[in-house]
């Protein structure tokens, strides 16, 4: 069995409630000592065995589970959590987050304005409202959205990407590049900002600036887009996203 098999097993009997899954989630650390999502999954049995109703801890579970692409387990947890507690903004939040990540845009966008009726001044929310705008196309909010979750924690470089990723839908091409190269200074190894500025500087015509971007960027855009595949010529003039 592979490390990533034993982890959704453990995943599957900690959601059961079963205490096999601490077990096993021992077993991964025993062979990977820093294995994150064992260590966070292991913290959080450790909170759920001493506060069985801390509705944070049933969030935080959610929040891995989505991150796993369990969704349905995610969108369960994070309902326990607000079954335990109903004012609970963090759970909202993820609930809306895994909500978009199902499709349901409409009930993501409810989530993630319930959680910041509770917690107004909560980034995560924010982006994740802005998240779910942006798929309904709802340019002029999301841009709200975003620039909200930059006014509570300017250093955010998913909302500076995705703030690009909207101008640059609306042909703000000046503003968007600004903004990935926002994020890309907050965090240089972002995938999404270096494809996307690449992507830009290429639409524009700016080949060689484009290339320059691929050169710095992690292996898996250098390497595996068409940014990346292209730009090793050099010389063959204008080139496009797929």
């Amino acid at each position: 069995m592979t490390t990533q098999q034993a982890l959704e097993l453990a995943i599957h009997h900690h959601q059961a409630g079963r205490l096999t899954a601490e077990v096993i989630y021992r077993q991964i650390l025993a062979v990977e000592p820093r294995h994150p999502d064992a260590l966070h999954l292991l913290g959080i049995i450790a909170h759920i065995e001493l506060k069985p109703d801390y509705p944070e801890a049933h969030a935080n579970l959610g929040n891995t589970l989505k991150e796993q692409g369990r969704i349905d387990d995610a969108i369960a947890a994070c309902r326990r959590a607000l079954q335990l507690k109903p004012d609970c903004a963090e759970a909202y939040s993820i609930l809306g987050s895994a909500l978009r990540d199902k499709g349901q845009i409409d009930d993501a966008i409810s989530a993630c304005c319930m959680a910041l009726n509770l917690k107004p001044d909560y980034p995560e929310a924010h982006l994740n409202l802005g998240n779910a705008l942006r798929d309904k196309a709802q340019n002029d909010d999301a841009i709200h959205a975003f620039r909200q979750a930059l006014q509570f924690r300017p250093d955010h470089a998913e909302a500076h990407n995705n703030l690009g990723s909207i101008l640059h839908r609306l042909g703000r091409l000046d503003e968007a590049e600004a903004s990935y190269r926002r994020a890309l200074q907050i965090k240089p190894d972002c995938v999404e900002a270096h494809r996307n500025l690449a992507f830009l500087l290429n639409a524009r015509g700016e080949a060689f600036r484009a290339w320059h971007i691929t050169r710095n960027a992690p292996l898996s855009i250098a390497s595996n887009t068409c940014v990346g595949r292209t730009m090793k010529a050099k010389t063959e003039g204008p080139w496009f996203a797929p």
